[in-house]
């Protein structure tokens, strides 16, 4: 054979081979391409997916006490055992008074029936009061006792919830007793701070917090005052 048809055939025979190569990268390309199409695709949204999202990031805020957003939920049973859920009094304003028996704080605020006066003076119908006991020693009967024999001190005879465990106390990062939080109609958090700017009981005209913002939501106004110091003793706490 002469060189030159050697030469041919040698070009024939690569030409041929990348040929077949192509034509395997051309056969195989396809299914790569689908595989990597199907790792990376995106899966559609199912419908209302988005408005899960958005209720899970409102369920995520209210896990503490924030002006502005929804009061952290919770259920507890007061001292007769009626159970009391803060969402079922949606469409009504709640006062949150956080409450121990031997604390001076309460029982001067008690003595001078400050709630009952800023009950009485906020003239919200249908008010929902609720103290909260997160003391880790009280017990329902404590509650009780001391309700007998506070008649002549309580015109308003409200529910004192009980939270023995603390667990409310510590999801409202209560501090005091009493620490108050106000919660609108819509379940949103207004208020929370002291009763009032008086935490010695030496002023005459205390200007008082909760009747301010009771007042405020009654008219349909916003609250002006949204926070304060609160002061008082501490919340005596279950060790954790």
């Amino acid at each position: 054979m002469s060189k030159s048809k050697k030469t041919v055939l040698i070009l024939l025979v690569f030409g041929l081979g990348s040929l077949i190569g192509c034509d395997k990268g051309d056969a195989s390309e396809p299914a790569a391409t689908a595989q990597q199409a199907e790792l990376n695709e995106v899966p559609a949204a199912e419908p209302g997916a988005a408005v899960l999202g958005e209720r899970a990031s409102e369920e995520a805020v209210a896990t503490r006490p924030v002006i502005g957003q929804t009061a952290p939920d919770f259920t507890l049973v007061d001292e007769a055992g009626k159970s009391h859920k803060l969402s079922d009094y949606k469409g009504k304003i709640v006062v949150l008074e956080w409450f121990n028996i031997p604390c001076p704080y309460v029982r001067r605020h008690y003595d001078a029936k400050t709630f009952d006066r800023t009950i009485a003076e906020a003239g919200v119908e249908e008010l929902v009061w609720l103290a909260i006991d997160s003391t880790h020693n009280n017990t329902p009967e404590n509650s009780v006792e001391w309700k007998g024999t506070k008649t002549d001190q309580r015109e308003v005879a409200y529910p004192i919830l009980q939270d023995p465990d603390g667990a409310v106390g510590r999801l409202y990062e209560a501090k005091t007793t009493p620490h108050m939080f106000v919660v609108d109609a819509e379940g949103v958090l207004r208020y929370m701070g002291g009763i009032d700017d008086d935490p010695r009981g030496k002023n005459e005209t205390p200007e008082n917090y909760v009747l301010g913002a009771l007042r405020s939501l009654k008219a349909g106004e916003e609250v002006t005052t949204t926070t304060s110091k609160p002061y008082g003793c501490t919340v005596k706490y279950k060790d954790s």
